[in-house]
């Protein structure tokens, strides 16, 4: 095991240091980016259901990995025509979905109308006189919604 760099010094018994490192933690990272204080980045901001803004180190973009940030859409004219000219899936967000929501529209409404229609009747007992006369004779705020005519729905 005789090293034949070993200096003389080592040959006489003396103590060798190994030679020398450079001290961790210094020079670039792995991935090549220089390293810096994580803490000292700028944040990240994306607000959590929690209501509370992310506290994580933010990209270049300002954003992390993970809350790459909303896209801005199409800005050229080729770009717009091919947003145009894409099949959508359902059409439920197009203008030619409008009448679909306007049935949904109609039906969720004439659900909740009815609902509490069926609800007050049931609490008639408890309600004050005046406002059981009322329902009596059906408040206007309660009665179903105008029918969609041919405004687009196909029912």
């Amino acid at each position: 095991m005789c090293n034949q760099e070993t200096p003389a010094f080592a040959e006489a018994g003396l103590p060798v240091a190994p030679p020398a490192r450079p001290e961790r933690g210094t020079g670039p990272l792995r991935n090549g980016n220089s390293r810096g204080n994580p803490n000292l980045a700028p944040r990240c901001g994306a607000r959590a259901r929690s209501g509370c803004a992310c506290r994580a180190p933010a990209m270049a973009n300002g954003r992390r990995r993970f809350h790459g940030g909303k896209s801005t859409g199409p800005r050229t004219q080729a770009g717009m025509a091919r947003m145009a000219a894409a099949h959508t899936t359902h059409g439920l967000y197009s203008a030619s979905g409008a009448p679909q929501r306007a049935a949904r529209r109609y039906i969720r409404t004439l659900i909740v109308r009815s609902r509490l229609v069926a609800e007050a009747t049931r609490l008639r007992a408890h309600l004050p006189p005046e406002m059981a006369a009322r329902l009596e004779q059906g408040p206007p705020e309660l009665r179903s919604p105008p029918r969609l005519g041919s405004s687009g729905c196909s029912w």
